[in-house]
C-alpha cells in the first residue's frame, strides 16, 4: 500500500477577501477544518500549512512556511518534510470539494509511475488541489531559491499525469469543486451552488 499524507495550504494574507478565509464558514464548518477533513478518510496524517501561531488552536498539527513565498514555498516545505512518498495538496478556499474528489486523486495515485497527478478544468491546471511525489522536492526547491513561484509553470518541468474533465465527470466530481475563493465576489458566487454529499 502507497502511503500517503495530506497537507491543506492556508498560508496566504486573505487580502482580496477582507478576513482570513480559512476560518470563513461552510456548514458552520471553518473552511481549513472542512479541508482537512475531506482528506483525513484517504491519508495516514494531515498538516497544516501555515504561519506558526495561526492555526494551533484548531487540534491538527501545522508546518510553517519558512519561505512565506506563496504556496509554491509551502509545497517545498512539506515535501521537504515528509515521510511519505506521495503527498496530497488542498488549498483552504475550496468549499464546494468533496471525498469523491480525493478518492479520484488517491486512486490515480496508487497507479501512477509519474511525478505529480494534478486535475485540469476549464479554467486549466488545478496545481493546489493535486498529488506530488517526494521526488518532486529538489526541483521545486531549486525553483523557489531561483525566484520561481508558479507552481503551474514548474508542471512543464515534472511528469506529470493528468486528470482530466472527463474523468473527473465520470467519477462523480464537478469541476465547480477545484473553485477557489478569493473575494468576497467569489464567496456570493460560491455559495449559491448546491454541494454534493462528501
Amino acid at each position: 500500500m502507497v502511503e500517503i499524507h495530506g497537507y491543506v495550504l492556508a498560508g496566504g494574507k486573505s487580502l482580496r477577501m477582507g478576513q482570513d478565509k480559512a476560518l470563513m464558514q461552510i456548514d458552520g464548518q471553518p473552511m481549513v477544518l472542512r479541508a482537512a477533513q475531506t482528506l483525513r478518510p484517504f491519508v495516514e496524517k494531515v498538516t497544516l500549512l501555515a504561519p506558526s501561531g495561526r492555526y494551533e488552536d484548531l487540534g491538527l498539527p501545522v508546518l510553517p512556511d519558512k519561505w512565506a513565498e506563496g504556496p509554491l514555498a509551502g509545497v517545498c516545505v512539506a515535501l521537504y518534510s515528509t515521510q511519505a512518498r506521495w503527498n496530497i495538496f488542498l488549498a483552504c478556499d475550496l468549499p464546494l470539494v468533496t471525498h469523491n474528489f480525493v478518492q479520484l486523486l488517491v486512486q490515480r495515485v496508487r497507479a501512477s509511475q509519474c511525478d505529480a497527478v494534478v486535475p485540469r478544468t476549464a479554467d486549466g491546471w488545478q496545481p493546489l488541489s493535486a498529488a506530488y511525489h517526494a521526488n518532486c522536492q529538489t526541483a521545486f526547491t531549486q525553483a523557489l531559491q531561483q525566484g520561481e513561484r508558479s507552481v503551474v509553470k514548474l508542471l512543464e518541468h515534472i511528469r506529470v499525469e493528468e486528470i482530466t474533465r472527463s474523468e473527473m465527470q465520470s467519477a462523480g466530481v464537478r469541476e465547480a469543486e477545484l473553485m477557489n475563493v478569493n473575494t468576497p465576489d467569489d464567496w456570493a458566487r460560491v455559495a449559491g451552488l448546491s454541494k454534493d454529499p462528501r
